[in-house]
């Protein structure tokens, strides 16, 4: 582990070395009052007696079948990426499920989102790859997600009562594909035009990350990512069915692609660590919309968020404690040789 990390070394050094403070802060600055309010939202006229009830009352061996499900999303989610990446030599599926899961613990616990940043960075370092590369690689993989839930949210769309605020999402979905494909489009073109001699080296990255994003969608990886993508969605939705069933809730196949894409869409709403106060205010919603009930509404979104948040959260912590040892080790050892340079 600790000559990989060695060798890796050199694949860091044209680019960020770290997250932003900055970056962190002001994630948390926008996140934490969003979150804070939409769990007062959320918590508004609930019966928190008939709450823990019904929390009690869930039906555990459905509650582990959904734990197992959200589970199985990061790995489809992780084959996915490695197929991606196209890096030759690949590294295992273990190390990109290792870092897939990672950056969800990442995000789990610090404000920001930076799980992501820090998937560049892994796989830039892990497969000895232009960071480039490996942005196109992670850029894609998100792509590819928002892709399938915008289009689960457009076929499920007729399944609820329009509320105002669906609406309201319903147009700003629709807004954000228009300008998502105007924006690939022109991305596309800029690719194309841009010039080996041009000293701009924004210019240079866009370009290089557009043609190494159009590879990785080129023929069968392009459509076994697109069917992984519809997998992993899908049996989120499987595990937000045991949910629901352990609650007692009824919820039709559409339901549950309206549900998926909801909640899923609606994650990217500026939110503390998590998605705490964010994810239950978007299950009560999405839920009430359905029929269901303020108080198993809530119970739902709290089973839920922990059927994959404990267990994300846990597995990153063994993967630090298991992996930070030889990353000091190689801190320490490279330290005196730095202090001579100096």
């Amino acid at each position: 582990m600790s000559r990989s990390i060695k060798n890796a070394a050199p694949a860091a050094k044209n680019g960020p070395r770290g997250l932003s403070k900055r970056t962190l802060l002001f994630g948390a600055a926008i996140g934490f009052p969003a979150s804070a309010i939409l769990l007062a939202l959320s918590l508004r006229s609930l019966d928190t007696s008939a709450l823990g009830d019904s929390v009690r009352g869930a039906h555990p061996t459905a509650l582990a079948l959904a734990v197992c499900a959200s589970s199985l999303v990061y790995v489809v989610q992780a084959a996915r990426w490695r197929l991606i990446s196209r890096a030759q030599p690949s590294p295992s599926f273990a190390r990109f499920l290792d870092w897939a899961i990672g950056a969800v613990a990442v995000n789990n616990v610090v404000p920001g989102r930076p799980g992501d940043v820090l998937r560049i960075e892994w796989l830039s370092r892990g497969a000895r790859m232009p960071r480039t590369r490996a942005l196109a690689s992670v850029v894609v993989d998100r792509g590819l997600d928002l892709v399938v839930l915008l289009a689960g949210f457009a076929l499920s769309y007729s399944a609820a009562a329009h509320a105002k605020w669906l609406d309201r999402v319903g147009l700003g979905a629709l807004a954000i594909a228009g300008i998502g494909v105007v924006l690939v489009a022109l991305v596309a073109v800029f690719a194309r035009r841009v010039k080996p001699e041009a000293t701009s080296r924004l210019a240079h990255v866009v370009a290089d990350v557009t043609r190494e994003g159009a590879l990785r969608l080129k023929g069968w990886r392009g459509l076994a990512a697109v069917a992984l993508s519809v997998l992993a969605w899908s049996i989120w939705a499987i595990s937000a069915w045991f949910v629901a069933s352990s609650l007692g809730l009824a919820l039709s196949p559409m339901d549950l692609l309206f549900v998926t894409a909801v909640i899923n869409v609606g994650v990217a709403i500026p939110s503390s660590p998590g998605f705490i106060g964010t994810y239950q205010w978007l299950s009560v919603s999405a839920l009430s919309l359905l029929g269901v009930n303020h108080t198993d509404a809530f119970a739902f979104s709290v089973l839920m968020h922990a059927a994959w948040f404990v267990p994300t959260t846990l597995a990153g912590a063994v993967l630090i404690l298991r992996k930070a040892p030889p990353v000091v080790a190689v801190a320490l050892r490279e330290q005196p040789s730095e202090s001579n340079v100096a």
